[in-house]
């Protein structure tokens, strides 16, 4: 009887550290890049909201990306952002991050 406690003890001891491992949040890939152009697009029934699309270019890719708040960032300016599936997190010359849409992604080749 007491052999059962014991292993019981020690499943629930391995379940609860392979739960607090699994919710420890993953580092997000930093990578680097530069905003090539920034577009101001008016969009609604009455033209009251504004969207802005970006083109960003990193190491062997373009971004097209589109954003309900303008970035604080400069054109051609070096900056750090990390790609997920349909987001970009973009960390603004502030450090404050924004997540905005990817439209398209184009790759291009690299020159030797």
């Amino acid at each position: 009887m007491v052999g059962r406690h014991k292993l019981a003890g020690l499943l629930f001891a391995l379940l609860v550290m392979a739960s607090v491992g699994a919710a420890a949040p993953v580092p997000r890939p930093w990578q680097d890049g530069e905003i090539l152009s920034r577009k101001t697009v008016v969009s609604g029934r009455d033209y009251v909201h504004k969207q802005y699309v970006y083109r960003i270019k990193s190491f062997g890719r373009y971004y097209l990306v589109v954003s309900n708040t303008a970035l604080h960032l400069d054109i051609n300016a070096p900056m750090r952002f990390s790609a997920d599936r349909r987001h970009l997190v973009i960390q603004d010359a502030d450090g404050q991050k924004c997540k905005v849409a990817i439209l398209q992604t184009a790759r291009y080749p690299s020159r030797l």
